[in-house]
């Protein structure tokens, strides 16, 4: 079957495209949220709005591909990371170590099950590279968290660009697993 011509698939390019926007807006999104949080600022719960955006616009873009029962389990999950990484960035920022290694446990956990979702969902996504990365874009935004909250600005920017670099890479292997399964 020529997968790539049926109803409603973005195009090969179109797709990584739309991939990439929406794993870019959350790293920018997450950037808002730490600057936001280290500040004080009164903008919290309109960031926090918009970063929930994004699992249902990636559930959306999913429903084209993947069954629907498969998307929503998917999309509970990733909206269930974002509010855990979010709870890890304020936790992290006001010192709270109680909250923040409670909600690690929790975070894990979380990782874990989206991972082996993600795997399941399609065969070309493998379990463990999508856990490490999630773990690893984790550590990199406490990081970037940390340096905003010591005032390490140059450095917090630059690992900014990191973060942004490395979302792209995610949003990349989750297109080419695409690609595998839907277009060739």
């Amino acid at each position: 079957m020529d997968n790539a011509s049926r109803s409603g698939y973005y195009s090969e390019e179109d797709l990584r495209n739309v991939l990439r926007q929406y794993f870019v807006d959350y790293a920018m999104w997450m950037r808002f949220l730490i600057v936001s949080s280290a500040a004080n600022l009164k903008d919290l719960d309109v960031i926090k709005n918009r970063l929930f955006e994004i699992p249902i616009d990636l559930a959306r873009l999913f429903r084209i591909y993947f069954d629907a029962k498969m998307t929503d389990v998917f999309e509970d999950l990733f909206r269930t990371h974002i509010k855990l990484t979010i709870d890890l960035v304020e936790a992290s920022i006001a010192g709270d170590n109680t909250s923040f290694a409670h909600t690690m446990t929790a975070w894990n956990e979380n990782a874990k099950a989206l991972s082996a979702h993600l795997s399941l969902m399609n065969p070309y996504w493998n379990q463990q590279q999508l856990e490490n990365l999630l773990v690893n874009l984790l550590s990199m935004t406490l990081d970037e968290a940390t340096k905003r909250k010591n005032m390490q600005y140059a450095d917090e920017v630059y690992q900014f660009d990191n973060i942004e670099y490395f979302v792209l890479m995610i949003a990349d292997i989750l297109w080419n697993g695409m690609v595998k399964k839907f277009y060739t």
